[in-house]
């Protein structure tokens, strides 16, 4: 519905929509960050079904480029580490104003696979209920973004506990067919 954090008018936009509709899931998008969170969740008080969307980046560049060394360590391990802690607690802080969180990674397709296994395992162990894998720079073609779907299923043992969802950009003309490899590799949301 809107990204309540972003401007006073998204926030009452997104209230709005959760005072007037009826039935579907309202999902507010955030950061990572708990003021962002913490303004979804009360964009969303209303809503009879609200979801909180929040996420962070998980390639290297994404990583390297987003977190600054005095705060979250100087070499690239130690980002990846506090990444992960930061996701942790955007999830929990999440849950606590709704059951159905989801989560985003950022850059997922440039992402070390290990280290995208490893954040996707700790988000379903922390809370989250739906995987958002995004095609963030839109460069995937159909096959790899498959591929990465159901290397997903492959090697992240708790993944059966959330529902895959997808995102794809449609720079180079292949969001849909993206979005197709994708469900026919077990995602569950478009």
């Amino acid at each position: 519905a809107g990204f309540p954090i972003s401007s006073p008018k998204d926030f009452e936009a997104v209230e709005l929509i959760c005072k007037e509709i009826d039935g579907p899931v309202i999902c507010g998008l955030s950061r990572a960050v708990a003021a962002d969170i913490d303004m979804c969740g009360k964009a969303l008080a209303k809503a009879k079904r609200s979801r909180i969307h929040t996420g962070l980046g998980v390639s290297d560049i994404h990583i390297a480029g987003k977190f600054s060394d005095e705060k979250y360590g100087k070499t690239l391990g130690e980002k990846k580490a506090k990444a992960i802690e930061m996701a942790i607690a955007a999830v929990k802080c999440a849950r606590q104003y709704t059951d159905d969180v989801e989560f985003y990674t950022e850059d997922s397709g440039r992402a070390e696979r290990a280290y995208l296994f490893e954040i996707l395992e700790a988000m379903i162990d922390a809370g989250a209920t739906v995987l958002n894998i995004p095609d963030t720079t839109g460069y995937a073609i159909p096959n790899e973004f498959g591929d990465l779907i159901a290397y997903l299923f492959d090697n992240v043992p708790n993944i059966n506990d959330a529902v895959i969802s997808v995102h794809c950009h449609n720079d180079l003309g292949v969001a849909v067919a993206n979005s197709l490899a994708a469900v026919s590799n077990g995602a569950r949301q478009v």
